[in-house]
């Protein structure tokens, strides 16, 4: 039956040494005690990598693992012309996106255009937020859903992204991921942050899973029917309370909302008052800006808007956010 199809339900109806015990009996040997593992580290293997026999391999994100064409995003045709043309093999991905596979060092370049050719994204012109996000179908393929998921996760994307950039806090990014029900097909358990449908636009939060998705799960808060267009007005005091006290510069989302306790992050939330974290000092400032130039150097005007808002979105000022691209073209 459908609603009895995901595997915790057979776990939790047979119990765990029943289950282990059908195992076996499929397996026709005994499961081996548990080792220790080393410690476990997200890697989603997006990009281009070495894949060890003189071959590459190339991870693209695939938003909410949906392989389809659609106006200016090919992503069904892209694949089937890779295949017939480069001969590489495909592997899917737990966070829905796909990795090519045994690709030719001489025909790196011809993937890319294939690629571009049919409006697919290499990861570095991917968000963050969107990068580490995923959603279930929800609406309107699951007669469980309660609201939509898969066609809201872009959106949801973009909103957070412009609170961050909003708050000067767009080099932050988290695990992110959004249900149209609580049955949790997208792991949104195991996310820094999610959204879990709780009815027709409406969400309940969860806060404090690992960034390495590993020894933890989230905790739901009290908001159990936050509306869709309350997002942004959730998520801000939450942010402001991450950006003044965290304990270090890169301690993230997850981890510190299990580090202060989610009862202490409602506290904050319920005393917030919207836009306050514009009095509430970063607990670590970005970088100071660079000394006193001693050359100048002519910067398009339009060039110039962009970098003075993409530094103001990072909270840096233009000739810091300006220092750093090109020290980082030039070094590497």
């Amino acid at each position: 039956m459908r609603s009895s199809a995901r595997l915790k339900y057979l776990v939790h109806t047979l119990g765990v040494d029943g289950f282990r015990a059908l195992v076996e009996k499929y397996l026709g040997q005994k499961m081996e005690p548990w080792v220790p593992l080393p410690e476990w580290k997200y890697l989603d293997w997006m990009g281009w990598h070495e894949q060890g026999d003189g071959k590459l391999m190339l991870g693209i994100n695939v938003e909410q693992g949906r392989v389809a064409d659609s106006p200016g995003l090919r992503v069904k045709s892209c694949l089937r012309a890779l295949v017939d043309n480069y001969g590489v093999d495909l592997l899917l991905t737990p966070s829905q996106s796909i990795v090519l596979r045994n690709i030719q060092p001489a025909q790196k370049y011809d993937v890319e255009a294939v690629l571009r050719e049919h409006g697919i994204k290499l990861i570095d012109e991917v968000d963050a937020i969107t990068r580490k996000s995923i959603a279930c179908p929800a609406f309107p393929l699951c007669g469980l859903a309660m609201t939509e998921a898969e066609r809201v996760q872009p959106q949801i994307n973009a909103r957070l992204l412009a609170v961050l950039r909003m708050m000067g806090m767009g080099s932050d990014d988290f695990v992110t991921r959004t249900t149209g029900c609580p049955n949790g097909c997208a792991r949104p358990y195991m996310a820094e942050i999610a959204f879990v449908g709780s009815g027709p636009n409406a969400y309940q939060l969860w806060l404090g899973g690992s960034p390495n998705q590993a020894e933890r799960t989230a905790v739901a808060t009290s908001i159990f029917k936050m509306k869709f267009e309350d997002l942004e007005a959730t998520v801000e005091p939450i942010f402001a309370m991450w950006r003044s006290q965290r304990n270090s510069p890169t301690e993230a989302l997850g981890d510190f909302c299990h580090r202060v306790g989610v009862p202490v992050v409602e506290e904050f939330m319920a005393a917030y008052e919207p836009g306050a974290w514009k009095g509430m000092a970063p607990a670590f400032p970005p970088p100071p800006a660079v000394e006193t130039p001693t050359a100048t150097v002519g910067v398009a005007s339009d060039l110039l808007v962009k970098i003075e808002e993409e530094a103001s979105a990072r909270g840096l000022d233009a000739p810091s956010l300006l220092d750093m691209i090109v020290r980082e073209a030039l070094e590497g």
